[in-house]
């Protein structure tokens, strides 16, 4: 068991090199999730730190988004134990997610330091979410290779005979109905 146990764990983490927490926090869009699960449209996520040491850290986690067009909001929290990927765990708050997610893939940096996407799912690959800095970026830059990567690695439709599928976000959609997408903080 504990050799099946690390070979899918390594498998979790292959595409990941350290975490550096901090370029984590703050203000991230929902482009691609796992509606099935998530029957939410546009959400919104923010994560502030609250504790942060050498090799530790605690953090919020906010999630607001849209459903039969009322705001929703869901509230977790996310904690790191050491520089592995695998050491950071987040919950959201959402009632179906069960399992605390783990980053999978962070991608690039902006000009503040900051990662422009990462991909969050859990050790069954079901649900998987992809978030991302700036949505514009996200479709020009990343969202050709974010669809190679879960595609390539068994998390666009982990449970085909479920229905299961990734839905990637319509941004322009998104922008026209949920005001959250306009305002810097909520």
């Amino acid at each position: 068991m504990d050799e099946v146990a690390t070979k899918q764990y390594n498998s979790l983490f292959f595409g990941m090199a350290d975490m550096q927490i901090e370029k984590f926090m703050g203000k991230w869009y929902t482009v691609v999730d796992s509606k099935e699960v998530h029957k939410e449209d546009c959400s919104i996520f923010y994560f502030d730190m609250v504790l942060q040491t050498a090799y530790t850290a605690t953090f919020t986690s906010k999630q607001y988004a849209l459903m039969n067009n009322d705001v929703i909001t869901n509230e977790g929290y996310g904690s790191m134990v050491g520089p592995e990927p695998g050491a950071v765990l987040i919950t959201t708050g959402h009632e179906k997610d069960q399992c605390p997610f783990f980053p999978v893939r962070i991608g690039g940096l902006n000009t503040e330091g900051e990662y422009q996407y990462m991909i969050l799912s859990t050790p069954l690959k079901y649900p998987t979410m992809v978030l991302a800095r700036d949505m514009e970026q996200f479709d020009t830059k990343y969202k050709s290779e974010v669809y190679d990567f879960v595609e390539k690695n068994g998390f666009m439709s982990p449970m085909a005979a479920l229905n299961t599928r990734l839905h990637f976000t319509d941004i322009d959609v998104c922008r026209k109905v949920n005001k959250l997408y306009e305002n810097e903080s909520v």
